[in-house]
């Protein structure tokens, strides 16, 4: 028996060396396999940390992205306005300019004009003087002092269609005084006539 006591005996030191070599693999050592664990969560939490960050600069950038869009939003609906009014404005310029005559300031015709005015309102044209003709840069000008006789609400109505009708026309100056009877009245008036 001895002779089978040895063989077990090698056969169990066989067995023991060869588990021996079998332990002897990287993940058998726990120390080892701890330490690989904290290095790799050691490696996991800097990724996370890296990546939470990259995640923070871009939630900034699209912030900032977005109030420049918010921004141009709001200037194209401004531009957008703008434009409206400048097709409303457009319309009123061309009936301002369709008021103001392009014939220039033919005084002739001004005469013309103010005695059939004059005489329409049922009043009596007396005198008409011209004053100098004056180019502001955007229109030229000029003052027509007329003075003229009839009732008061008739020269009150002629001063009002001076001043609506369809040329642009402005009145300077009224003065009204008593005429010869007691329904009428004398006025000065300087009419500004212009032209392009």
């Amino acid at each position: 028996m001895a002779l089978s006591d040895v063989i077990k005996k090698k056969q169990a030191t066989g067995e023991s060396s060869a588990k021996a070599k079998e332990k002897t693999s990287i993940l058998d050592d726990v120390r080892i396999v701890i330490a690989i664990i904290v290095v790799a969560s050691i490696a996991l939490i800097a990724l996370i940390v890296y990546t939470t960050g990259l995640i923070n600069e871009k939630i900034v950038e699209i912030d900032k992205v977005k109030q420049t869009y918010a921004t141009n939003q709001a200037k194209i609906e401004g531009l957008l306005a703008l434009q409206a009014q400048s097709e409303q404005f457009k319309d009123q310029k061309e009936k301002y300019d369709a008021m103001i005559s392009s014939d220039g300031l033919d005084q002739r015709q001004i005469m013309i004009d103010i005695e059939k005015e004059v005489e329409a309102h049922h009043c009596r044209l007396t005198s008409l003087t011209f004053d100098e003709e004056l180019n502001t840069g955007l229109v030229n000008q000029v003052g027509v002092s007329i003075h003229i006789i009839g009732d008061y609400t008739d020269i009150m109505t002629y001063c009002r269609d001076v001043v609506t009708g369809e040329q642009i026309r402005r009145i300077d100056t009224i003065n009204m005084t008593s005429g010869s009877s007691a329904n009428q009245k004398e006025a000065d008036i300087v009419i500004v006539e212009f032209s392009r």
